[in-house]
């Protein structure tokens, strides 16, 4: 696939050699994503999706800071670092960049074994130590509202109001299952304040790590920094609980078999590994509930998004973001009963 946009940008980094090879990476719902091969290097060419990043200012700063913060502080594993086009920015037109790519590795769309589950998590944390002196004032939230669930649920409901008949009639059952379980979205925002605010991933799903190419359970790089900004550490805990847990795929609705308790367990023994003294008693109690509710609110995202006519992810059959629905909350239904409500 050679594109003329995806070969413009690229021009305008550098001229293009005679294996000049183009591969669109497909796992990301946000950014198109590609992967260049330029005389015999590698590149990861995005097109940023405007929509959703509506200041692509703020995502580039909060990078180049945190990129420059990790090297300072000497971090152990590779950075992600956007380059400079020729215009002498890291943007080609406000929507397209270019990082160098990271070679002999490889990602998983699924978790592999609770062992690499375990390892993730234990990066994770380590990322968030070396960013613990980062003040969160100095990265901006590069999308405005992404962690105010009350904000979520407002946008659910508005489009409750706009949905077409034919799409309320195929959500009855769960639309019935988002109110049923509210009560996790208010347990949340009760507990919030106690939660102190950090600079944190926002997206630490099973692809957004670099596993070496002939290991899976060594991690070369965390991956995706668009999603940097302030908040609670819990949330990046519970967004990997909803992407390393879950049995099936994303779309697959089938009940029955959704939810690893062993995954879940390995998750949580490797995010308190040698940092669980850095954590609040209040976020070493409520791992579970960061689980849920993050599964949660994903379930009511995936629903706003199926009433509003599928605007905000990609979706590439019919009806996906209800299968996409139906999927989260399999799996948040099967986690409550195997784990208790937030225990």
């Amino acid at each position: 696939m050679k594109s003329t946009l995806v070969i413009s940008a690229f021009e305008n980094f550098n001229l293009i050699s005679s294996d000049f090879e183009v591969k669109q990476l497909t796992s990301g719902h946000i950014n198109q994503t590609y992967l260049i091969k330029n005389a015999g290097k590698h590149f990861i060419l995005q097109k940023l999706n405007t929509d959703v990043f509506e200041n692509l200012k703020a995502v580039t700063n909060n990078i180049a800071e945190v990129s420059k913060h990790l090297k300072k502080k000497s971090y152990p594993h590779k950075i992600i670092q956007p380059l400079v086009f020729q215009n002498g920015e890291f943007l080609w037109e406000n929507q397209w960049r270019l990082f160098t790519y990271f070679e002999n590795t490889k990602t998983y769309e699924k978790s592999a074994s609770p062992k690499q589950a375990f390892e993730a998590a234990k990066f994770l944390r380590e990322f968030h130590v070396y960013l613990q002196n980062v003040e969160p004032d100095k990265i901006s939230s590069p999308i405005p509202g992404f962690l105010d669930f009350n904000s979520r649920l407002k946008q659910y409901e508005t489009s409750l109001k706009n949905a077409s008949t034919e799409r309320l009639n195929k959500a009855k059952k769960e639309l019935s299952k988002i109110k049923q379980h509210k009560f996790l979205l208010e347990k949340w925002s009760l507990l919030l304040p106690d939660f102190p605010e950090h600079v944190i991933h926002g997206d630490p799903k099973i692809s957004n790590f670099l596993f070496a190419q002939d290991s899976p359970n060594k991690i070369v790089a965390l991956i995706d920094w668009d999603t940097l900004m302030p908040g609670p550490l819990l949330y990046d805990f519970g967004d990997m609980v909803r992407s390393y847990t879950n049995l099936r795929e994303e779309d697959d609705p089938t009940v029955g078999q959704n939810f690893s308790k062993n995954y879940f367990c390995a998750l949580k023994n490797g995010f308190l590994q040698n940092f669980s003294e850095q954590l609040s008693d209040a976020e070493k109690q409520h791992l579970t509930l960061a689980g849920q509710t993050v599964i949660y609110i994903q379930a009511m995202r995936f629903l706003t998004d199926y009433l509003n006519e599928d605007l905000y992810y990609n979706t590439n059959r019919p009806n996906q973001n209800l299968d996409r629905t139906r999927n989260q909350l399999n799996l948040l239904e099967e986690m409550i009963q195997v784990e208790g409500e937030y225990a």
